[in-house]
């Protein structure tokens, strides 16, 4: 049985949702539990909309509540002091039971070159704990530097389009923390492909849910045409082995 994990969620209120897209935690766990879904990496969209801090305990207290969901906290530098940085973002993250990270440059106004992120970047990577960002949050070049600088960073580039091998090859070759998820994955026999080359580590299951449908994103793997065992590394088994558990750094 294939065990799905989506490491692409965002719960609560949001700003301007579509009537479609609005639900409920409740109708989101039985949307889940319609498509065999079994986890949630989960982040909250007050984390990205208001304020991270706010957003993030909004969070936890839902995840507290919830079996099916795993924090996934919003941070950002530390500079302005919106945010601990070093050992105190560990702590803070280990507070609130997160299992990995997500950053919103552009929603929030910072850069994530070295002289902007260098430092959270550092932090991250030492103690182990993944990365998941918007591939409209920044672009490959980008994304490059930070792996250059940070070769022992999991970085995981979420909705990344069909259009994107040209720039998304040579990186997967050149770092081997980046992954992607694979809900906007969709070039013809593009997972097939991808996974040949690559190995299926480095393809993770994500939906996008609840401004994208479900069914699309599971049909996308369940019909891939890949060996049980590579279904299962996209499906949940990679992105379990990647979380945080909060130990020591």
């Amino acid at each position: 049985m294939i065990s799905f994990f989506d490491c692409n969620c965002i719960i609560g209120r949001r700003s301007a949702p579509r009537p479609e897209t609005n639900l409920t935690i409740d109708e989101m766990v039985a949307a889940y539990d319609r498509a065999g879904i079994i986890q949630v990496l989960a982040t909250h969209a007050h984390a990205k909309e208001y304020n991270p801090p706010i957003g993030n305990e909004q969070l936890s207290d839902l995840c507290a509540d919830q079996a099916l969901l795993q924090p996934c906290y919003v941070v950002q530098p530390h500079w302005t002091g919106e945010m601990p940085g070093g050992d105190a973002l560990i702590d803070y993250l280990r507070d609130g039971g997160a299992r990995a990270v997500r950053l919103y440059p552009k929603e929030h106004s910072y850069g994530l070159g070295e002289r902007w992120c260098g430092p959270l970047f550092s932090t991250l990577e030492q103690a182990g704990i993944p990365v998941f960002i918007d591939l409209d949050q920044t672009d490959w070049p980008e994304i490059d530097g930070i792996l250059t600088a940070h070769p022992r960073l999991k970085l995981v580039v979420l909705r990344v389009g069909y259009r994107n091998d040209r720039w998304l090859y040579p990186l997967l070759h050149t770092h081997q923390g980046l992954l992607l998820e694979s809900s906007l994955y969709l070039p013809h026999r593009g997972v097939e492909v991808l996974t040949e080359r690559f190995g299926a580590e480095r393809l993770i299951f994500g939906t996008g849910m609840p401004l994208w449908d479900i069914g699309a994103a599971v049909s996308h793997i369940m019909y891939a045409a890949i060996s049980d065992a590579d279904r299962s590394r996209i499906a949940g088994e990679t992105l379990r082995s990647i979380l945080w558990h909060g130990g020591d750094v």
